[in-house]
């Protein structure tokens, strides 16, 4: 009875979500109150995948299969530390997403539309987290992409809109067709493969034979397809058009699907290191182009959109070393924090009338730069005292991690101090314990999923190679400061990937011309021609 209480509520969390794209569609009046049903439901979902969450900590891992002859599944959902943490995330981000939809699309006659994709996106990537066979997870995750395609287009009337599907859908079908062909090379050697079972995907790969390359190149496609790296990633810059929440939605399993299908599938990835030579300079390059783009940006969505492809180069390059561990705790975290910068992206920009906040500031340098130091060394301090973290593969690139993103967010939180000198000291320890607290919580996450994580297959290459990572973005750095760099270049970057909207009478070549010529364009002048975060 027990048992099964904690599968009900597996099933639970994925089919609430499916049940509340129904909703909306049902009846043609009560348009808002359909909307709320349908809000309250997922938020049902996530609260059933927390609970099944908790199960696995207090029972161990579990499955729901439907076995066919010989007792080998068709068909199931799996529960361990990894899947339902991925579920977790999944449905509480999209359960986040319909709340903030209520209020933003309320009176919307698009609304329903919207509120019913948006539940498929969030099942069917459920699914994908939780498959138990490799076929559900493929045909969820073509269902997850498709779905993603009408939430884009669900406002075809917004400038932009109809040609960023139309590239979205294109995108999707190229990389979601290199999955289907994967599934039916390894169908036709091995069948139906058990995720579930540890010699499942090992089985499958020795059974590939010659094969294993092509399976990895064509997983590895969809993987930078849906991730938005390189030349197969022009889909995302487009949807800033789209309406704020569906931006939002990109990281309940959309954008960062990439990472979970690496990591879910290592078994068949890890088998070439050709292949995973290839995947890592595709996301290394990527990953430091889009850092670089990113500063260039004039409108707050497509600086945001442009940060998301760079973390998740980055988070591919991680996959790429066999650091999963790092690469899991990496498309959690920048899921939660990515997805409230896209529901706060409206307060950024600039109202009428309004001027630039200045700093008083009489905080000295040195004691900026030495509580940074201090929170960083907290933070790694509290990892520390967390078993089994350090022992996972490439420990070095989570630790890594995390000490540049708390030196970021903690220099980053003194613009936001008090102006006082007398509060310094104060704020200080402020950050120290906010990084002890972090570190922990990092810690504790890393600690639960290593216990679930696959092991690195034989193609996988050395955590050493991430520091080409850095260095290109380094030189690609400095060479955008270059003045000869910033007059033909930089025009180009705030340009590219740029939604076709309205323009004013003046034209779009303005801007490059300003930029040419030496002249800085102002911020409500950028926001002016360029900002969709209220569309």
């Amino acid at each position: 009875m027990l048992n099964l209480l904690g599968k009900l509520w597996l099933i639970g969390a994925v089919v609430l979500p499916l049940m509340s794209a129904i909703v909306p569609a049902i009846g043609r009046r009560g348009r808002d109150r359909r909307c709320r049903t349908s809000a309250a439901l997922g938020w049902s979902g996530a609260v059933l995948a927390m609970a099944a969450a908790l199960w696995v900590a207090l029972r161990g891992p579990f499955t729901v299969v439907l076995a066919i002859g010989g007792g080998r599944p068709l068909a199931g959902l799996w529960a361990n530390q990894l899947t339902v943490t991925l579920l977790v995330v999944v449905c509480v981000v999209g359960a986040v997403v319909q709340s903030f939809s209520l209020r933003y699309l309320q009176g919307d006659r698009s609304a329903p539309r919207f509120f019913a994709a948006t539940n498929v996106v969030v099942a069917a990537m459920a699914v994908v987290c939780t498959s138990a066979t490799v076929a559900v997870l493929v045909v969820a995750w073509v269902s997850a992409g498709m779905a993603f395609v009408m939430v884009v287009g669900s406002r075809p009337d917004l400038p932009g809109v109809r040609a960023a599907t139309r590239n979205t859908l294109r995108m999707f079908a190229a990389g979601d067709l290199a999955l289907v062909a994967a599934l039916a090379v390894v169908w036709l050697r091995d069948g139906n493969v058990d995720l579930a079972s540890a010699l499942g995907l090992r089985s499958a790969a020795e059974h590939l034979g010659s094969m294993t390359t092509l399976v990895t190149v064509l997983v590895a496609v969809a993987a930078l397809t849906r991730s938005a790296q390189g030349p197969l990633g022009r889909w995302l810059p487009g949807t800033v058009a789209a309406p704020t929440p569906a931006s939002a939605l990109l990281h309940a399993g959309v954008v960062n699907g990439g990472g979970i299908l690496l990591v879910r599938l290592a078994g068949l990835t890890g088998g070439s290191e050709l292949v995973m030579v290839g995947v890592f300079s595709v996301a290394g390059v990527t990953a430091a182009a889009a850092a670089v783009q990113m500063a260039h940006k004039p409108d707050v969505k497509g600086s945001l959109v442009h940060s998301t492809i760079s973390q998740m180069g980055f988070m591919v390059t991680e996959c790429a070393v066999g650091a999963y561990l790092a690469a899991v705790v990496h498309l959690i975290g920048h899921a939660l924090y990515k997805a409230t910068l896209f529901f706060g992206s409206g307060s950024q920009v600039p109202r009428a009338g309004q001027l630039p906040r200045g700093s008083d500031r009489t905080i000295p340098m040195s004691l900026r730069m030495l509580a940074t130091a201090a929170t960083t060394a907290a933070t790694l301090g509290a990892m520390a005292c967390v078993p089994r973290v350090l022992t996972a593969r490439a420990a070095a690139v989570l630790l890594v991690f995390v000490a540049a993103t708390v030196a970021s967010a903690s220099w980053a939180w003194w613009s936001r101090g008090p102006m006082a000198a007398r509060w310094a000291a104060l704020w200080a320890v402020a950050l120290v314990v906010a990084g002890v607290l972090y570190g922990l919580a990092v810690a504790v996450l890393g600690s639960w999923i290593a216990l679930a994580l696959p092991p690195p297959g034989p193609g996988t290459l050395n955590p050493w190679w991430l520091s080409g990572v850095a260095g290109t973005g380094l030189v690609a750095a400095g060479l955008a400061r270059l003045p000869s760099a910033r007059r033909r270049v930089v025009a180009v970057l705030v340009d590219a990937g740029a939604a076709p909207l309205h323009l004013p009478a003046r034209g779009a070549g303005w801007a490059r011309r300003d930029l040419r010529n030496g002249r800085p364009v102002s911020i409500p002048e950028q926001v002016g021609l360029w900002d969709t975060s209220a569309a």
